[in-house]
This record gives C-alpha cells, sequence and structure tokens, in this order.
C-alpha cells in the first residue's frame, strides 16, 4: 500500500503533467479532470493577466494552443515557491529566463518583454510601511530619494513599443532605460529615460537613505567628466524637480 506522501506526490505529479496519470476507474478520471482543468485555468489566468502583450503576439503568431503549451509546459517544470498571482507570473517570467524548448522559437524579445510587463503590475500591487514625503512645489529640496512605488530598469529593446504590430527582429545599439512607477492618482506610469537621466537615478537609487543634491552633483560629474559642470547641475536640478513631481523621486 502507497504511502500517503506518495499518495501526495502522485497526485500533484497528475495535477502538473496529466499525459502521467493512469486513471483507476471513470470516476476517478473524471474527477481528476476537474482538478486538473482548476489547477492549469488558474495558472494560465495569472500569467495571461499579467503578461498581456506576449500573449497575444505568441498567439498571433503560433496560435492559441502554442500558448496554451508553453503555460503547461511552465507548470509541469517548473516548482513554484508561491500561490500569490504576482509572483507566479515572476516565476513565468524568471522561468523564460532559463530558455526553456518549446518546439518552437520565440521572438527574441520575449525575457524582456515579459519582465517589463511584470515591473507594471509588481508595482501596481507594491505596498510600502515607509512615511512617504512626496514633494510640493516651492518646498526646500536637500536630500531625494527614489520613491517605493518606482523602479528603473534597462532593456535591449523598446519594450514600451512592442505588439503584434511591432515586432523588432533584433536589439538595439543603445540600451533603453525606463522608470516603471505609480503616479499620485495610485495608476502606473513609465517614462522612458535618456542615458544620463538613467545615470541620475541609479546613483540616487544606489542611497536608500537618501541623498543630497550636493553630493549627487558630485557623483554625477565623476561619472561624466566631459558634461561641464555647470551644465550638468543645471541640467541635475531641473531632472530632479521634474522626478520629484512625478512622484519617482521622494523627499528624504
Amino acid at each position: 500500500m502507497p504511502s500517503l506522501q506518495q499518495s501526495q506526490g502522485e497526485f500533484v505529479q497528475a495535477i502538473k503533467d496529466p499525459s502521467t496519470f493512469i486513471p483507476k476507474d471513470e470516476e476517478y478520471a473524471r474527477r481528476m479532470k476537474i482538478y486538473q482543468s482548476l489547477f492549469f485555468s488558474n495558472i494560465n489566468g495569472f500569467v495571461s493577466s499579467a503578461l498581456p502583450v506576449l500573449k497575444s503576439i505568441i498567439i498571433a503568431q503560433f496560435g492559441e494552443n502554442q500558448w496554451e503549451q508553453v503555460i503547461g509546459q511552465f507548470f509541469i517544470e517548473h516548482q513554484c515557491r508561491s500561490p500569490y498571482f504576482n509572483e507566479i507570473s515572476k516565476e513565468f517570467v524568471e522561468y523564460l529566463a532559463t530558455s526553456p524548448a518549446f518546439g518552437f522559437e520565440l521572438p527574441s524579445f520575449s525575457c524582456e518583454l515579459a519582465h517589463y510587463e511584470w515591473l507594471e503590475l509588481d508595482v501596481a500591487t507594491r505596498r510600502s510601511s515607509e512615511n512617504n514625503a512626496y514633494y510640493k512645489p516651492g518646498q526646500n529640496i536637500e536630500e531625494v530619494k527614489v520613491s517605493p512605488f518606482a523602479t528603473l530598469a534597462s532593456y535591449s529593446y523598446a519594450v514600451h513599443l512592442i505588439g503584434p504590430d511591432h515586432m523588432p527582429d533584433s536589439p538595439s545599439e543603445v540600451p533603453h532605460n525606463y522608470v516603471v512607477y505609480r503616479d499620485e492618482e495610485y495608476q502606473v506610469q513609465f517614462v522612458h529615460l535618456t542615458a544620463m537621466t538613467a545615470m541620475l537615478v541609479h546613483t540616487i537609487e544606489g542611497a536608500e537613505e537618501g541623498i543630497s543634491l550636493a553630493v549627487l552633483a558630485n557623483q554625477l560629474i565623476e561619472q561624466a567628466p566631459s558634461i561641464p559642470q555647470s551644465t550638468l547641475t543645471a541640467g541635475m536640478e531641473q531632472t530632479v524637480i521634474d522626478l520629484l513631481q512625478k512622484r519617482i523621486l521622494m523627499l528624504a
């Protein structure tokens, strides 16, 4: 007689990979089919809602069945660490990064697009216990830091432009930098950054407790010595105010 642990293992395996399931009788097969359908539908729903653009591209190129194949293979091969929907979609993004073999080739931008879409979900559902001191026009700016509801990301594709009608064949010659953030109305937004602004945000991000504008200016001057100091400082101050007003930055 199989042990409880063995029976549970067989039950889980039958749900994850229906091809391994050998029914004892018709009623057992009927009940197991319900479980299999329920679990697959949940996983498919979590990933589909998090990555609608990637899903639409795969369906447009290969068909609905191939999207379900991708989800099914993820369900079989990956051991999820969390039951939460945004964590499951994150693990799917991590799974794609391992370059699994699906029997057909996903577009080369798929991993980056998936991460960008998941990041939007992550920012939308992110929580913070910090006392967030957001900037109000006219306030004195001494130190700043990156909002807990903003994340800097860099991709080799212009991911915000990708869709079924625009699928680049190769990466760009220069990186595309973004900040994905939550605005004052709790709506998720993004900014496509210049290299200089990305450097500024990255520098601030490295100072978790905040950084003064004087120190920030000195660090930027060290990183971009070819830019005249007066030009860099004036541009930095203007950019900081813009990022504060967008709530990408906050007062430290």
